[in-house]
């Protein structure tokens, strides 16, 4: 199998979209680390209101449903989804701090993709480098998070999160970077 070789344009376009991306994440993520707290409870809150609007959407696709006799299991599963964001709206440190394992277990499993994929597909031959020491940071950041909770939940959350944007959107940019100056 071969690949065609794109356009100049068109990598030139793709690539000034993932700077720009990449701008954005490194964006986000100072916030993040400047305001840990806020961010962190601004991320559960986030995943807490995304529980609740699934959950009225499920529940008003039951009602749509009845024909084929889905209203029972889909009317339930749509109130659990309901329940749970409110739990979690109305319990935000405990919410934080189930979240933040969840995410040192991420953090963890990223970090070695991350390093596995910078050693396997060699991103913008010169940037490898970057993207290994990326899923390195990231792999630490992991452990880390898995070390300090659930003490550290409330803070850590928004800090690490923070990071791992951070080095996600300069690795991509310089990535992107290296790409656009390979076809010019």
């Amino acid at each position: 199998m071969t690949v065609e070789p794109q356009p100049i344009t068109e990598i030139k376009t793709a690539t000034g979209w993932v700077m720009a991306l990449s701008v954005g994440l490194i964006i986000l993520g100072i916030l993040a680390i400047l305001m840990p707290a806020i961010a962190s409870a601004v991320f559960t809150s986030a995943l807490g209101w995304v529980a609740v609007i699934s959950g009225i959407l499920q529940v008003l696709q039951a009602f749509q449903a009845r024909a084929v006799r889905a209203l029972g299991l889909s009317l339930g599963v749509g109130l659990l989804y309901i329940v749970a964001g409110l739990y979690i709206l109305f319990n935000l440190a405990k919410a934080t701090a189930g979240l933040t394992l969840a995410f040192g277990l991420l953090f963890i499993v990223e970090g070695i993709f991350t390093i596995i994929m910078a050693f396997t597909y060699r991103a913008g031959r010169t940037m490898s480098w970057f993207v290994a020491i990326n899923g390195i940071v990231t792999l630490i950041l992991g452990i880390l998070v898995i070390n300090r909770w659930p003490f550290g939940s409330l803070w850590l959350i928004g800090f690490y999160v923070g990071t791992s944007l951070l080095f996600s959107g300069a690795s991509l940019l310089g990535a992107a970077m290296t790409a656009r100056k390979e076809v010019a």
